[in-house]
């Protein structure tokens, strides 16, 4: 292949496209394009696909000059102008980090364990959508994170905005959610009932956040108790109400997919390895002997080591987008603004070039001294300046729920052989449902 070539790709079916074949099994269609093309593809004249690490990475980080974060999932639409958004995103990020540091996330752990048994108290004994649960557990964790710790708080004036923020947050990214699971995108202009409900949504959701900054900027801020707090105080650089809301709002939207549905996968993957169960049964006593002392990742080793199996073997971002801005080469590949990289890395996690017995499920992989994989063919939380901002806080979320999970209830799979794996918008465990009784 020469230099500056468009990648080659299956031709698809007239007037569909590739569109068919892939909707009837996303994986399976993308597996067999790899194996007949190669790590880098076409999908469509406007959608390349990228599946070697190295050229992953540099997408990652080449995003915010060369490449846009973003994007539409198989969108055949004209892009829309998105650069003009990122000084602002960016300034968010900045100004926000000191409150998403690995300090600031243990300090919160005390509140996370009482926010996990808070959500699964009203279900107890129940048969209920397990991600459900795990989702609104989550939800609510990362609102209390970002919005619930003032001073406020305790006057008793944060409970309740904080669960009305958690309830939009909620039913926003579920709306948002339904119109990403099709690969065919649907115009925010088109006057359909789905488009509708997910804009109407995600109004309420910005009404909510925007009063939120307004009341907190008119109030005292003696010490910074939350994100809000740390955002909006400070000697570094002023934000504006448009940048505190953009951090917020990604912040509040990643919680809701991603964390809780590793957390459905976690009760899955137990329910079939009680041996591995059994382990962090043992190592969970931790939180017994601390209940008033911070705890940290590092005190559940073991049990981190599951939450990063759980993120390379059933990572729900399987297939991260970005959108080409300018006139650029990946590779010995040549693409213009307008064009879209599709990163599916679920094959990245699962190929045996990068790893060893990809198909299995071992924890232990993670507690040697080397590192079990090739060189950036690891990437739950992505990569580059738009990585993760709460990589930290999702991290401490999933250990402290998976411990406590194990070592506070016993939990029913119904019909776990039923349970598929669903690649949407997320990767999902489609059918998952369960009983929690508390021990």
């Amino acid at each position: 292949m020469s230099t500056g070539e468009y990648p080659a790709g299956p031709r698809g079916r007239r007037l569909v496209g590739n569109r068919y074949d892939y909707e009837q099994d996303r994986i399976a269609f993308l597996r067999r394009c790899q194996h007949d093309y190669g790590d880098v593809f076409a999908f469509s004249p406007r959608t390349s696909v990228v599946a070697d690490p190295v050229l992953v990475h540099e997408v990652l980080v080449r995003t915010n000059t060369d490449f846009g974060i973003e994007v539409a999932l198989f969108d055949d639409a004209p892009p829309e102008a998105t650069a003009r958004q990122t000084p602002t995103a960016m300034a968010g990020r900045r100004k926000s980090r000191p409150a998403v540091n690995r300090a600031a996330t243990d300090a919160h752990s005390h509140r996370l364990v009482d926010i996990f048994h808070a959500r699964l108290g009203p279900v107890l004994g129940r048969e209920v959508d397990v991600a459900a649960v795990m989702k609104s557990f989550v939800i609510h964790a990362t609102t209390d994170y970002c919005l619930g710790g003032s001073a406020e708080k305790a006057a008793g004036d944060e409970t309740a905005a904080v669960e009305e923020v958690a309830v939009a947050v909620s039913e926003a990214a579920e709306r948002s959610t339904a119109l990403m699971s099709s690969s065919l995108s649907l115009p925010s202009w088109m006057p359909v009932p789905a488009v509708r409900s997910a804009k109407a949504a995600n109004r309420r959701l910005a009404e909510l956040l925007y009063q939120r900054i307004r009341q907190r900027r008119a109030g005292p801020r003696d010490t910074a108790g939350d994100l809000l707090d740390t955002m909006l105080g400070g000697d570094a650089e002023p934000l504006d109400d448009e940048a505190v809301y953009r951090t917020l709002s990604v912040m509040l939207r990643a919680s809701h997919g991603v964390p809780g549905t590793t957390l459905g996968w976690a009760v899955l993957v137990l329910a079939r390895e009680p041996g591995i169960a059994a382990r962090i049964r043992v190592e969970a006593e931790v939180l017994a002997q601390r209940a008033h002392r911070t705890i940290t990742v590092d005190d559940l080793p073991y049990t981190e080591a599951v939450v990063k199996e759980l993120l390379r073997a059933y990572l729900p971002t399987w297939l991260m987008g970005r959108e080409v801005r300018t006139h650029t080469t990946l590779g010995r590949w040549t693409f213009r603004p307008g064009q879209q990289i599709m990163m599916p890395v679920y094959l990245m996690h699962r190929d045996p070039r990068w790893w060893d017995r990809p198909e299995e499920f071992l924890p232990d992989r993670w507690l040697g001294t080397q590192q079990p994989h090739a060189r950036f063919a690891y990437l739950p939380f992505g990569a580059g300046p738009r990585i993760c901002l709460g990589n930290q806080l999702g991290l401490l979320q999933l250990v402290l729920a998976v411990a406590a999970l194990v070592r506070d209830y016993d939990v029913t799979v119904v019909d776990p052989d039923t349970v598929v794996m669903r690649p949407e918008a997320l990767l999902v465990p489609a059918g998952l449902r369960g009983r929690f009784v508390r021990r």
